[in-house]
């Protein structure tokens, strides 16, 4: 229990801190250095992050999913975050859906961060399960 409740932490902090560079970044480049963060945007970015977290919980499953039944499982969560995201987004007006290119960028980002984080957990699980199989043959 200890340690999942460690990667529902882990992805929260690293969902909140993704989102937190990009939009920094997307709005130092494309809307000027002047604007700041509302304190409702700051619980709207930690809002987001808690709901990756606690949707991520069914792929936490001991359960041993198919390759196709793990697609799915990470495609439903895609989906969920997404939804989570753009209405988030939507109600404190951090876009319109009357402009177009306003919720394609929201989307474009949205994509973006979600592939950020997936990277960098599956390159952190990578490099464990590689150090884990490195003490095995040690062992041996």
């Amino acid at each position: 229990m200890k340690e999942k409740i460690n990667i529902l932490i882990n992805i929260f902090t690293r969902v909140v801190t993704t989102i937190f560079l990009i939009v920094t970044i997307y709005e130092a480049l494309f809307i000027g250095m002047g604007v700041t963060f509302k304190i409702m945007d700051i619980w709207g970015i930690m809002l987001i992050g808690l709901l990756c977290a606690i949707c991520y919980l069914p792929l936490l499953s001991e359960k041993n999913y198919s390759k196709a039944a793990m697609i799915i499982l990470q495609a439903g969560y895609f989906v969920v975050i997404n939804a989570t995201t753009l209405a988030t987004g939507f109600l404190l007006h951090w876009f319109n859906f009357k402009n177009p290119l306003a919720v394609l960028s929201f989307e474009l980002i949205i994509i973006f961060v979600y592939i950020t984080v997936m990277i960098v957990f599956y390159k952190i699980d990578y490099n464990s399960a590689k150090e884990m199989n490195k003490k095995l043959k040690e062992r041996q």
